[in-house]
């Protein structure tokens, strides 16, 4: 795929996301705060995970951004990395918005390991997605071959810029239809 088609794809998911997140800032906080069932997440608790999670892809990317010493160059072409590329698949929904392969959630990244937040949790979801979005406008000038990102799994894997990105993106994905699915519970 084009690196140019890259961005142009993530920056439309972006959008779709913070358009999604900032339409939950209307709804009641005791609905955010519901939990379907005793041991699924509320809408609360989703946004603190991947606060948790893909946090740790935005504070990277930031950081090999902002390095002077970082040399990014700019490629027409990207090619997924091998780990980067399967991992992003894998997380990636289905069209008719199906979870491929559900995944256990590794403890440091369980919402109920951190404190009761609020709604400060949707608000620090809401500027991730904007930060994410920024720092795509960056990688359109500067280019997204450069040093590698450590995974959430830690220094084993390490993606290409393009796929943190990617993998971020899509996980915020896979846990934005999470929240519809929570909603549409509380509904019924």
């Amino acid at each position: 795929m084009g690196t140019e088609q890259l961005i142009a794809d993530l920056r439309t998911t972006l959008a779709e996301q913070l358009q999604r997140a900032r339409a939950l800032r209307e709804l009641p906080l005791v609905i955010l705060e519901q939990r379907p069932a005793p041991k699924k997440w509320s809408v609360l608790e989703i946004c603190e995970h991947m606060n948790l999670s893909c946090g740790h892809y935005l504070i990277h990317l930031r950081k090999a951004y902002e390095d002077p010493r970082s040399h990014f160059t700019r490629s027409d072409e990207h090619r997924p990395g091998f780990w980067g590329g399967m991992l992003t698949r894998t997380m990636q929904p289905t069209d008719d918005g199906r979870i491929k392969l559900p995944m256990p959630t590794l403890r440091i990244f369980e919402p109920r390991q951190a404190p009761a937040k609020r709604l400060v949790a949707l608000d620090e979801f809401i500027a991730m997605l904007e930060g994410f979005r920024a720092l795509l406008d960056v990688a359109a000038t500067r280019g997204m071959e450069g040093p590698r990102i450590t995974s959430t799994l830690g220094p084993l894997f390490r993606f290409k810029v393009a796929d943190a990105f990617s993998f971020a993106i899509a996980h915020q994905e896979r846990h934005l239809l999470q929240i519809d699915r929570t909603l549409e519970a509380l509904r019924a």
